[in-house]
């Protein structure tokens, strides 16, 4: 144990997974954190003295899922080694911790959610750096308010926040549990090593750094260069945007139903995970839009070629990931099999990738290096690699005089024991090997008497049999070892030398990686728009919102009914004023909008039969009742501060969406805050703007505003007091709410609807109900339902059953047996 306290002693904040023999074991206060996670046993080791030791252990073949259970729990993972052989040990055992893993620096990806990336973060006073160490993506962006930090931070999602003890007490650290904290020293202790790498950011430098300090230099050498990215250039959304447009998630926090899963219809793990950035970041470049939308409609085009591809791309599986794997330390020769899969399937789409350039000079290079892998693996890849066996024959001639030599071994152990057999007259004599003893003969019992005394010599006795070892067989014995060790030794070293000329090949391969996602996302992209009827949108740096049978791509997805398609029309500097009752289509109207613009700008074509966009710098949104009750804030509070980022960032070239501001408090508190908004952006902001209100009294402002502010409503039908939503956008304000009409289809008691009605129309007529007034009406309710008439119960249900009966699906027949029923039922 005192080998492990020096462990422990370096390491005192990580969960030591110290190595004994075929099993990964865990003491003391570790053992005691880890048991419940893993859900195994806590034992005691040295049972039988007074210093017992709580442990538990998992199998070494099988460590990839607890490690990942203990690092999703926020803990940090040390991986303690034997680093050499037991058996030419000289005492105890060498052991070394060989890795340190944390969230943001996992053990074996494959575990990891596909369609996300694993980002590792840390940021400085201008700069915000992410790292992603399954599949070498570094950038950083310039960030000029901490409100943006913020957003970024809940945009991406980082795993693991990287911080100094100076920055940890931000505000926006606490604010999230998921940014977990893991570097408590200051900035001095990593100075040396961050001096490496003076060319990027401070940011940037810790989180290299950081690295290092936790796998040792081979991290590096997966890694891409860090490349800048500028907000400025990208449509800005903030994580409120995100949310309330459900883009990556349903407010239920679940991925179905979200945009992202509407859209995605890509073949490869990095495909989705590059269709996501995109969807993050959607470009503020009319030049740049364009580009990408060239590309979809070039793939809309050639549909035949669009199929071949799209059956390709299953085939290439997460080539990004499988490249980040070979510098693994617990990578396995199977992944060099998967990564020759992969590498083989994108090397042949390589002259469908229209964006990559040099691409015979990659092909010149990376060809030869996916024959060699391939040619270099046995189909059959055993698990303990490390004995040997994994690689073919051919590789290499001493290796090839080494399998020759270990297989005529095995055969010459045959030829011994079919000589004993001969030599004993033992036929059940056996020749075994075990770990323990090595080669030995197998005797039963029956035949014990049969044995040579003078050449065997006995090594075991069992319970139905005697173990035996010969001059001979020792003999054998050493030259099939020592075969077996040369030629275990000698795989791996062959197997370092391929991972290092793959790594020399590091960057091409991450540049065929990154175009096979490209490739991925656009004929995406293509199918979804053949697939949804979806229209490539013209757009412009200024200029109208004209989108002709525009519809809400997630929600008609969803819908049993056809859904309603709409024509939206609005000029620069203009205002849409949106009234309708509830239930009939304005929030989904509007969020349709921000939706198509997001889509747009992302790169998508977009679900209407003709559209034109112009290019917004930002998108705000303020919709539904986003509660953070859990910090404090009530739904009105969360409203304002909402609405108030509005007024302070959106331009005249910002789309804003604003679903019944100034609800959450007083009548006349929330029309009036309601107005003073709306003039705001009217007369000053001058922003693409929706605005959703039942304050009818808003809808005057037209006349204030003419050619500025547009009255718009949702239509409704009304037939003997049942309304019907038309969820059609028609010129004009709503004539009413018909918040009770509503209420009846919600289900409310009839007693309740019919008072409502009654209070109405006295407001209505310029009243206010007094106390007695109110009794006067209850009163007039109980009254008026004393005087309805009963109707009798064997009536009501042949009433019942004739509402109900589906006369276009009744046979004459039917109808005759029916009508003959009833006349029975009421004679």
């Amino acid at each position: 144990m005192q080998q492990y306290w020096g462990v422990k002693s370096a390491h005192p904040d990580k969960i030591i997974l110290f190595r004994m023999g075929d099993f990964y074991e865990m003491f003391n206060e570790d053992a005691r954190i880890a048991a419940p996670i893993l859900g195994i046993a806590l034992t005691v080791r040295n049972k039988k003295s007074g210093d017992q030791t709580p442990m538990c252990g998992v199998p070494h073949h099988s460590i990839a899922g607890p490690i990942n259970k203990l690092l999703a729990s926020n803990l940090k993972v040390a991986i303690c080694d034997q680093v050499e052989d037991p058996k030419f040990a000289k005492g105890l055992v060498k052991r070394e911790v060989t890795r340190i893993l944390s969230p943001g620096m996992v053990y074996d990806p494959d575990t990891l959610d596909s369609l996300s990336p694993n980002y590792l973060c840390a940021y400085d006073s201008k700069t915000l750096s992410f790292m992603d160490s399954t599949t070498g993506e570094c950038f950083y962006y310039l960030v000029k308010e901490k409100d943006r930090i913020r957003d970024l931070l809940e945009a991406l999602q980082p795993v693991e926040l990287v911080v100094t003890a100076e920055q940890k007490n931000l505000d926006f650290d606490q604010e999230k549990d998921e940014h977990h904290e893991l570097f408590k020293g200051t900035l001095s202790e990593f100075e040396e090593l961050m001096e490496e790498f003076e060319q990027y950011p401070t940011s940037a430098q810790r989180l290299l750094a950081y690295g290092v300090h936790m796998q040792g230099d081979g991290f590096l050498k997966s890694l891409q260069p860090f490349e800048s990215r500028d907000c400025d250039f990208r449509l800005q959304l903030s994580a409120n945007v995100l949310r309330h447009l459900e883009v990556f998630s349903t407010y239920k926090g679940e991925r179905e139903g979200s945009l992202f899963s509407a859209l995605n219809r890509t073949r490869t793990s990095g495909g989705a995970r590059l269709l996501k950035s995109w969807l993050l970041f959607p470009l503020a470049s009319q030049e740049a839009i364009e580009k990408r939308h060239d590309e979809v409609a070039y793939w809309c085009e050639r549909v035949e070629d669009l199929k071949r591809i799209r059956t390709q791309l299953y085939e290439v599986g997460d080539l990004e990931r499988r490249i980040g794997k070979i510098t693994n330390p617990s990578g396995h020769p199977r992944d060099l099999q998967s990564l020759a899969q992969s590498l083989g399937s994108s090397l042949a789409l390589v002259p469908e990738m229209r964006g990559l350039g040099r691409a015979d000079e990659l092909l010149k290079k990376l060809k030869p290096l996916w024959q060699k892998i391939d040619e270099f693996l046995v189909e059959e890849i055993p698990a303990n690699y490390r004995d040997g066996g994994f690689i073919a024959e051919g590789v290499d001639g001493t290796l090839d005089e080494l399998i020759e030599l270990a297989s005529s071994s095995q055969k010459k152990v045959r030829e011994l024991e079919e000589k004993e057999k001969g030599l004993t007259g033992i036929p059940s004599l056996k020749i075994r090997y075990n770990n323990v003893f090595g080669y030995y003969i197998e005797v039963t019992n029956t035949h014990k008497s049969k044995v040579p005394g003078e050449r065997y010599q006995r090594k075991q006795t069992l319970t139905n049999a005697e173990r035996y070892v010969t001059e001979e067989l020792n003999e054998l014995e050493k030259k099939v070892v020592t075969a077996k060790s040369k030629r275990a030794e000698l795989e791996l070293e062959l197997l370092d030398i391929l991972k290092s000329e793959i790594l020399e090949e590091m960057s091409d391969l991450l540049r065929l990686a990154a175009a096979t996602s490209e490739l991925d996302v656009f004929t995406s992209l293509a199918w979804l728009a053949i697939e949804n009827n979806l229209v490539r949108p013209s757009m412009s740096e200024r200029g109208p919102i004209a989108l002709k049978g525009s519809r809400h791509l997630v929600v008609e997805q969803f819908v049993e009914r056809n859904f309603i398609a709409n024509d939206i029309e609005m000029g620069e500097r203009e205002c849409v004023l949106l009234t309708g009752p509830n239930m009939a289509g304005k929030s989904t109207l509007m969020r349709q909008v921000a939706i198509s613009a997001i889509m747009a700008q992302a790169g998508c074509f977009v679900p209407a039969s003709e559209a034109k966009l112009p290019i917004f710098d930002k998108i705000f949104t303020r919709i539904g009742a986003s509660d953070f009750l859990t910090e404090g804030l009530s739904t009105f509070m969360v409203e304002m501060k909402e609405t108030a980022e509005m007024l302070k960032a959106a331009t005249d070239k910002s789309l804003v969406i604003l679903d019944e501001v100034g609800r959450g408090t007083s009548t006349y508190d929330g029309m009036s805050l309601a107005q003073a908004i709306l003039e705001y952006f009217l007369r000053k902001l001058k922003s693409y703007t929706l605005f959703a209100t039942h304050y009818h009294e808003l809808t005057a402002l037209e006349r204030r505003y003419p050619g500025q502010l547009l009255n718009r409503h949702m239509t409704i039908s009304e037939d003997k007091g049942q309304i019907h939503f038309l969820y059609h956008l028609a010129e004009g304000p709503a004539q009413k709410s018909y918040g009770i009409q509503v209420a009846k289809l919600a289900g409310l008691p009839k007693e309740v609807i019919q008072y409502a009605s009654q209070l109405l129309q006295k407001l209505e007529s310029g009243g206010q109900p007094s106390s007695s007034s109110q009794m006067d009406l209850w009163q007039s309710l109980a009254v008026a339902e004393a005087s309805t008439p009963k109707v009798d119960p064997e009536v009501e249900a042949f009433l019942s059953s004739l509402r109900h009966l589906e006369i276009q699906n009744l046979t004459p027949l039917d109808a005759l047996n029916k009508i003959a029923k009833w006349q029975q039922e009421l004679s």
